[in-house]
């Protein structure tokens, strides 16, 4: 259902300045198609907006790999599908997913939600905290290159940047910039 702002009380009380200052810009959604997809247009069967907008909503909700992701997608059915920009009822398999993010243009990926978060407010000065993790496969076993160094600001809850780095003794090591 879509609201009619001209016969609504809240449309009729603020002034368009007004709702641009409370309604983003632009969704995330409709940031995440600015990422160039790496794949050749033949055999492409699911646009890389809605992969990319299934992997921001299943590691939302907690899937931390691949194969979490993937059955993420399935479980939530083709209503999910849809509304994440999906052109088909199922979502991606695993095989699809590791394809896709392993040859992901990580850097246009990072300025694109950089632009983003800043497009909803992000403080200038908000303090930001620096974590590294190492992902691991659905058996424990480390994966090799996935090893990230993720950026978080506390006041606005989210994470600014996230870069991928080379594990040397025990530390994933990123010497790029992260915000």
């Amino acid at each position: 259902m879509e609201l009619d702002w001209r016969n609504s009380t809240l449309g009729s009380v603020l002034a368009v300045e007004q709702l641009e200052e409370i309604v983003p810009a632009r969704s995330l959604a409709e940031a995440l198609v600015e990422v160039k997809d790496p794949r050749q247009a033949k055999g492409r069967r699911h646009k890389l907006s809605a992969i990319l907008a299934l992997g921001v909503c299943a590691m939302l909700c907690g899937a931390r790999s691949l194969y979490a992701i993937a059955q993420w997608g399935r479980d939530h059915g083709p209503e999910m599908a849809e509304a994440l920009g999906f052109d088909h009822r199922k979502t991606p398999c695993v095989a699809t997913l590791h394809r896709v993010f392993k040859r992901l243009d990580r850097d246009k990926l990072e300025d694109v939600l950089g632009q983003w978060f800043q497009e909803q407010g992000l403080s200038p000065g908000e303090a930001i905290a620096v974590d590294g993790k190492g992902l691991r496969g659905i058996h424990g076993e480390g994966m090799p290159s996935v090893n990230l160094v993720a950026a978080y600001a506390h006041h606005a809850g989210t994470v600014l940047a996230q870069k991928g780095g080379k594990e040397q003794g025990g530390r994933a090591n990123s010497s790029s910039k992260t915000a």
